[in-house]
């Protein structure tokens, strides 16, 4: 017994290593530092000034919402420096000696101090949670996704479309949305924008609701948010315990075909391929000629059932096998929900032979 004590405990100490070591593997990246570096003595000189050597990105820069933006849309710590300056800081030494470190060039800025500058002015709606998001806590930056100086053609001034954006880093989502199951982003349907808020949320995986995460899908599958008298506790929970909204092999989403998945957390139960109890059918099927109609019929179905087993040669062998071949949303198709128990189908013909 002592060998067997000194066995567990060095199992506990080996599977204690391992989970220290994934959750090491898992933490964000090192906080950046995100303090925004001050020219000392520069003063604003105006965008019109830096157009003299930057004419090509001043052309392009002509349309961008930036560039659009009237007095009273600057924060008021922002009113001495608009346009240009209100992003790269006052550009008086930058200009006067040509020095490319008296101005904030955000391709020496780190990620942290780059996103602080936009954050200046975007710190409301969408993008109010950037700095508690996953994406800033991996080091991530606004201009890692986002073009500043975009022609305005883009709305949202974003580097690649959007799903090449995303599937950019997430490879593993890019593989999901080519199984033949999957959300039609591809098909230009939808946009990974439609679920998640890259700005960051309150919910993981950023997604665009601060609730459950069924209210997120309730807002298009609304035909599945009930209510209903038997509920399927799965789906009260989480949406995502049956299927993946990313894609699947498997028909609607679901992580594994029927009944596989059911089988998860049902026990394997009658249905059509199983052989029933020929004692209790037969002993139904005596009410065929009963007097009472309600009776008749229950032995005139009790015996149609027992005609159909003795000539399929259905056998307990290959009960099993059938099974397997089998869907559960056959008898059970409501699976979201029902006003019917067990979520079956009305009639109540295999009810008999249960």
């Amino acid at each position: 017994m002592k060998k067997h004590r000194n066995n567990r405990v060095v199992v506990g100490g080996i599977s204690a290593l391992l989970l220290a070591m994934l959750c090491a593997c898992s933490q964000p990246g090192t906080q950046l530092d995100a303090t925004i570096p001050q020219i000392a003595d520069a003063q604003s000189v105006g965008s019109s000034a830096c157009l003299d050597c930057h004419e090509e990105l001043g052309q392009a820069f002509e349309h961008n919402i930036h560039n659009l933006l009237a007095d009273f849309e600057y924060l008021a710590n922002s009113m001495d420096n608009q346009g240009c300056e209100s992003c790269h800081g006052p550009a008086s030494q930058h200009i006067d000696e040509g020095d490319t470190e008296k101005i904030l060039s955000f391709g020496s800025l780190n990620a942290a101090q780059a996103s602080a500058i936009c954050q200046n002015c975007h710190t409301e709606g969408e993008t109010m949670e950037w700095n508690h998001s996953t994406h800033a806590a991996y080091g991530i930056g606004c201009t890692d996704c986002h073009t500043v100086h975009d022609d305005g053609a883009n709305k949202a001034m974003l580097s690649k479309p959007e799903d090449e954006l995303c599937y950019s880093c997430h490879q593993d989502v890019r593989a999901k949305m080519h199984m033949p199951n999957h959300h039609p982003v591809k098909e230009g349907k939808m946009g990974c924008s439609d679920c998640h808020n890259p700005h960051g949320s309150q919910t993981r995986p950023m997604l665009r609701t601060d609730e459950r995460k069924n209210e997120l899908c309730l807002t298009c599958h609304m035909d599945q948010s009930g209510p209903f008298a038997f509920e399927h506790a799965p789906v009260m929970e989480d949406c995502t315990i049956c299927h993946n909204p990313h894609g699947t092999v498997a028909d609607n989403l679901i992580k594994q075909s029927e009944p596989f998945l059911c089988l998860q957390c049902h026990e394997l139960h009658f249905h059509t391929n199983f052989r029933p109890n020929t004692d209790a059918l037969a002993e139904y099927a005596q009410y065929a000629s009963d007097s009472d109609p309600a009776k008749a019929a229950i032995g005139n179905s009790a015996q149609a059932i027992l005609n159909k087993i003795t000539g399929s040669g259905i056998d307990d062998k290959h009960a099993m096998q059938m099974a397997m071949m089998t869907r559960c949303s056959q008898c059970h198709p409501s699976v979201h929900g029902s006003d019917l128990p067990s979520l079956y189908t009305p009639g109540g013909g295999s009810r008999l032979t249960r």
